[in-house]
């Protein structure tokens, strides 16, 4: 069956990669290094999603350039180990057979998206890569996703927007695009399902094996909102 999509735009971590326990990590490694050992669930809930300079402020640490560089050396060595959700590979060369066009779409440092895509030997499916040294205004903003489209010379109603994140979800509708939500078990220490619903993603999915089935037309499976 015809895809119903041109686009897709992929977010990197916890939507490709099963990174948010590897951004954990790398948080304790900064945090360490200026003598502050905090919990995991303080870190989720109060630097997660978050500019550096506002939890330089909270914790009272020195400079936001000092913290981001230790968060980033951190996360050089943690991303090391990052793994692909099962199924990824599968949709991502699905979607290259039928000449979907794809792009990474992340606030996360592009020497290390870049990197890990290498890595994980899936770099070459994306067409562009949209980072945080792209951009001026972090999702929710739309900035990021309408560079994207612009980059790629898409339509915006023949795009979908994948991400695990309530900034992903909400980027996306402020673009006017389809939006998905990956929810899979391990993000429950991480995030509220019910909290994530509220955005109100076009659809949510819990395995790539449903996201495969719904851009190729069979979304029976889905549960949709």
């Amino acid at each position: 069956m015809h895809p119903i999509y041109s686009t897709i735009l992929f977010d990197f971590d916890g939507t490709l990669t099963s990174s948010l326990e590897l951004w954990l990590l790398a948080f304790h490694y900064a945090f360490a290094k200026f003598d502050l050992k905090l919990t995991d669930q303080v870190i989720i809930e109060r630097c997660f999603y978050r500019a550096f300079a506002d939890v330089v402020v909270e914790f009272n640490l020195p400079s936001s350039l000092q913290f981001g560089q230790m968060v980033k050396e951190g996360l050089s060595i943690v991303f090391e180990e990052a793994t692909l959700f099962s199924g990824v590979q599968e949709v991502l060369l699905a979607c290259a057979n039928q000449n979907i066009k794809l792009a990474v779409v992340t606030s996360s440092p592009r020497t290390i998206v870049a990197k890990a895509l290498k890595n994980l030997d899936i770099d070459s499916f994306f067409s562009t890569i949209v980072t945080a040294d792209d951009i001026v205004n972090f999702k929710p903003h739309p900035e990021p996703v309408l560079l994207a489209l612009e980059r790629l010379e898409s339509r915006s109603d023949e795009t979908l927007v994948i991400g695990d994140s309530q900034a992903d979800i909400l980027a996306g509708q402020a673009a006017g695009l389809k939006t998905g939500l990956f929810y899979p078990d391990v993000h429950k220490q991480f995030y509220d399902l019910q909290k994530l619903k509220e955005t109100e993603p076009h659809f949510v999915f819990h395995h790539y094996d449903e996201l495969d089935q719904h851009i190729f037309g069979t979304s029976t499976v889905l549960r949709f909102l």
